[in-house]
This record gives structure tokens, sequence and C-alpha cells, in this order.
């Protein structure tokens, strides 16, 4: 599959998220009046399915769609996030390749901090798929035991440091929205009991993404050149993309979102059938403890010779 394939699914994915963080009358209004509450939940917990996505392929591509199938059908992602209004932790499971890998965050305000002594796995499977583990005697997580890692002073050391989302301010996030919102037509919104629904279909997922982007501060807009520089990306998510479904109960406090791909191939090479995200919402309260001064790595000097003496280098 072409990486211009993962951009686009990276726009829809967006698409989604500006969706399910909208809000005015009727169903159009109660939807997004019903999300913008449910993301203020302390506690939300997540589901990702892709059991029934699957790749098509002709011509010389067709013997890989077997193999990115069986990974598919293999992989689950879950996680949590909770929030005690300034501080939020984050909790991320992939089941893949048949492991399992946790990946643990803290985000000090808008600060992130992964937790490196929950990387076990993802060392394990270095070692094992490229041959490292002839190099190494085994692996003791003790030197790293209770340490983060500050993505931030990481990315600055490297000079990859962007205007990241999530430094927006709330007024520059409501303009977003709002911008985003204008495309949707209240047709698009239907009710069933305290659920409502709301069903966008691929070409006009690219239209609500562009309009959000378009509306964000100019620095913040250079994260995503990318996505949006595509020629005719209207027309490429909607050969890809067939609809988006969501469905919020603010009732229940829970969500559902669908994505059903089209089977259309192009270059040799499609999507077909459907991914799928449940989430739930929680208003329990939390206490997210935050790691100290003396915790946090900041240079990758420093990372690398705790990773170093966590993977034991053979010295014979």
């Amino acid at each position: 599959m072409k990486f211009k394939k993962l951009g686009i699914f990276s726009v829809v994915v967006a698409g989604a998220v500006v969706l399910t963080a909208c809000g005015a009358k009727d169903n159009k209004a109660t939807f997004i009046k019903d999300n913008e509450t449910l993301s203020k939940s302390s506690t939300k917990k997540f589901d990702m399915n892709l059991e029934k996505l699957k790749v098509t392929a002709s011509g010389e591509k067709k013997m890989y769609a077997p193999i990115i199938n069986g990974y598919l059908a293999d992989f689950k992602l879950s996680g949590e996030s909770v929030t005690d209004g300034k501080n939020s932790s984050v909790t991320l499971k992939f089941n893949m390749l048949g492991q399992s890998i946790p990946i643990d965050m803290i985000l000090k305000e808008k600060n992130p901090y992964l937790k490196l002594d929950t990387l076990e796995p993802v060392l394990n499977l270095y070692m094992q798929t490229t041959g490292a583990s002839a190099y190494y005697n085994g692996l003791d997580m003790t030197p790293i035991k209770g340490k983060y890692l500050d993505i931030n002073a990481i990315a600055k050391e490297s000079g990859q440091a962007s205007k990241d989302v999530t430094s927006l301010t709330q007024a520059q996030t409501k303009k977003a929205t709002e911008q985003a919102l204008d495309v949707l037509d209240k047709s698009d919104f239907s009710k069933d009991g305290s659920a409502i629904t709301l069903t966008v279909s691929g070409k006009n997922i690219a239209k609500v993404t562009k309009a959000y982007i378009n509306a964000l501060p100019k620095e913040t807009q250079a994260s995503f050149e990318d996505m949006t520089k595509q020629k005719d990306l209207d027309k490429e998510i909607a050969d890809v993309i067939k609809t988006i479904t969501i469905t919020t109960d603010s009732k229940k406090k829970t969500s559902h979102m669908t994505i059903a791909f089209t089977g259309k191939e192009t270059d040799g090479v499609g999507l077909s059938g459907e991914a799928s995200l449940d989430m739930t919402y929680s208003d329990k309260k939390v206490t997210v403890k935050v790691p100290a001064n003396t915790d946090v790595i900041k240079s990758t000097d420093e990372l690398t010779k705790m990773m170093t003496a966590a993977m034991q280098l053979k010295t014979n």
C-alpha cells in the first residue's frame, strides 16, 4: 500500500476527530452539544477494531494482500485517558504480531512524558526481529524503572519541534470547529431515542477537515501541510472512503464511529470493509500523578545510556 493512502487515512481520521469534537439547533445542535459535554469527561475508554477491514490488490501487488490482512486481523488497539482537570494520563494497548504492547504517557498540562519501563515488549520485539539479541545478554528494565521521556525536549534537541494542535487555545479551537460545521447540513443528522447519528460521505470529510485546518493559526497549519497540498484530495478520499458514521448517545455516555471503505482499487490497491471505534465516558473523580523532575529524561545521550544498560550489551 502506498504511503499516499496512509496520508489519506490520516486526513479521514483527523476529520472524524473534528466531527466528534463539534456542536447548534435540532439534531445537529444536539449532536454538537452532546459531544462537547462528553469531551469534558474525566475518563474516556476506547476500543478500535480493524477485523472487518480488508486490503484488496491486483497485479504484482496481489501477493502482499493476504500478509497485510493477517496483520489487520491480529491488530487491536484499546486504551483509556483520564484527567483531573489539569494533568492527564493516557494508556494504550496494542495487540499485534502475537504480542501485547502497552504505551503509557503523562501529560503535565500540555507537556507529554512517555513512561519508559512499559516499553519492555517493544524492546523484546526489536531484539527478536532485528537479530540484535545476538549482541545482548537480555533485558533488565531496572535502570529505567519509573523513568519518563520528555517528548518535547527530545524533539527540540533534534530540531523537529513544531507548533502542535495541543497548544491551541479554546477560542482557536472553537473558531476552527465553527468553520468546519459550515460544510455540514442538518440532513446529515438523525435521531433515535437519546442517540444521534451523523453520516458523512468521504468527499465531505475532506471538506470538513480542510475547513478546520484552514481556520487554525498559520504555524499550526504547517503540521498538516503534506495533507492539504495533495492534489484532488476530495476525489481521492471519496475513492477510498464510502462513509463515516458517528453515533453519540448522551444518556448511555457512549459513541461509536464506523469508517466504511469503498473497496475501489487505485494503482492496484484498495480498502474494503470497515474500521470501528467505540468510546465510553464517565465523570468519576481521578487524580493524575506527574513524574518528579529527577525521573524525567531530557536528552538522547541520557536515554541511550539507560537503554544500553537495560539491554545488557555483551562485552565478549
